[in-house]
């Protein structure tokens, strides 16, 4: 609602003394979002800091039968399947949907006699034909063993956005085997080593997304890049991990008070 004076400067200044007189003890998951924490106000105030990346369950987020995948989603065997997931993936203004629906023309065009089915995850809507390409979409699904298997069902998960933090698809994607391209933005540059299970390309960049999905597509390529995404995701991003180094930095933090 309107308020009748703009109090936003002195609540900056109240909070900022604050800080100042706090000790606070701050993890965050890459090292992009440390910096922003380091650049903030809250920077005084850090007594000590850690990145400890984000950890996936791997029970259920590891490489699976992709022609048992397709079959239960009705995905077809032999169509390259390039996958997409958000909450409203065409109306969400953190998501590049528009630049991830014209890359996917592109594919289509490339790859003119292959059939090629892009999947969106995360919303309801009829399907689109761009070319030999269909868009389909599929509703958000709440139980994570049928997200799972839609990345495994995939050749290459795709995740276009404006902006990002440290996004869990992308490691998702990456314990499933699937390779990843995806926009160097936020901490990003960190989930995807470049080249080896995925690749990084520039945002809003339909052009050199095109041109790394047909490159990910390619048999021996994407085998490749697949085998070091199910490894990576597996060494680095395991929950267990995440769990433990958690565990280990609290003990650490204890053991200075005693």
């Amino acid at each position: 609602p309107a308020i009748r004076r703009d109090a936003t400067a002195r609540n900056w200044q109240r909070k900022q003394r604050i800080f100042a007189k706090s000790r606070l003890y701050v993890t965050t998951p890459c090292e992009w979002l440390m910096n922003k924490v380091k650049a903030s106000m809250m920077a005084p105030a850090v007594r000590e800091s850690r990145i400890i990346p984000y950890g996936i369950d791997t029970s259920i987020f590891r490489p699976g039968d992709k022609v048992a995948a397709r079959a239960a989603l009705g995905l077809l065997e032999k169509s390259h399947i390039v996958l997409f997931a958000a909450h409203r993936i065409r109306t969400n203004i953190w998501k590049d949907y528009e630049t991830m629906r014209a890359a996917v023309g592109r594919v289509a065009s490339e790859l003119k006699d292959q059939s090629l089915t892009f999947v969106a995850l995360g919303e309801d809507a009829p399907p689109e034909q761009l070319g030999n390409a269909e868009i389909r979409f599929f509703p958000f699904r709440r139980e994570v063993s049928d997200v799972a298997r839609f990345y495994q069902a995939a050749d290459v998960y795709l995740h276009g956005a404006r902006i990002d933090t440290f996004p869990n698809a992308v490691l998702e994607a990456l314990a499933c085997g699937t390779p990843v391209v995806a926009t160097a933005v936020g901490g990003i540059p960190e989930q995807i080593s470049d080249g080896q299970t995925g690749f990084l390309v520039p945002p809003q960049d339909a052009t050199a997304m095109a041109t790394r999905i047909v490159q990910a597509l390619d048999r021996e390529t994407n085998q490749r890049l697949s085998v070091a995404a199910a490894e990576e995701g597996a060494r680095r991003f395991v929950l267990e991990r995440y769990v433990e180094d958690h565990l280990n930095w609290y003990e650490h933090i204890l053991s200075g008070f005693t």
